[in-house]
């Protein structure tokens, strides 16, 4: 994967959380708590070309993802009870967006069932992103995302 690939990735997240979530990319962030519990969301695409798309983050992230989603307050028991699908859905429209991007609209490409699971522990952030992921903070939270082309 190319910097110009992390980069659209990065930005195709971005826009379709500013567009679906009304959540914004920004330069604060907090330190990963270790104590907190971290989830993974993973899917892929596949066709002419495949590829695989992860997205980590922490648990409460999800749940703020599905209070902005459903409109509702972070607290809200909706927003929990919906955090793992919010998340999920979420994935979908990404992975959507990124084929398309790097693929065109020509081929027909077959996305696979999003899949989230619990981390045994927070990724380690601090090491270089290299060309096939991108960190970046979402409104005070640290988030990851990687690409794997098949």
């Amino acid at each position: 994967m190319s910097q110009q690939t992390a980069a659209t990735l990065a930005t195709i997240f971005s826009d379709v959380l500013a567009d679906l979530a009304f959540m914004f990319t920004d330069e604060e962030h907090n330190d990963p708590n270790p104590e907190e519990v971290w989830v993974e969301t993973a899917i892929g695409y596949r066709g002419s070309s495949s590829g695989d798309l992860r997205f980590r983050c922490p648990r409460p992230f999800t749940a703020l993802l599905a209070a902005n989603l459903l409109g509702a307050s972070e607290d809200d028991p909706d927003a929990e009870n919906s955090a793992d699908d919010a998340a999920k859905e979420f994935m979908n429209i990404v992975c959507g967006q990124l084929v398309t991007a790097l693929h065109g609209t020509q081929d027909v490409f077959n996305l696979t069932i999003p899949e989230l699971q619990v981390l045994d522990e927070a990724p380690d952030l601090t090491l270089d992103d290299g060309e096939n992921c991108s960190t970046i903070s979402v409104e005070g939270h640290r988030i990851q995302l990687a690409y794997t082309p098949q």
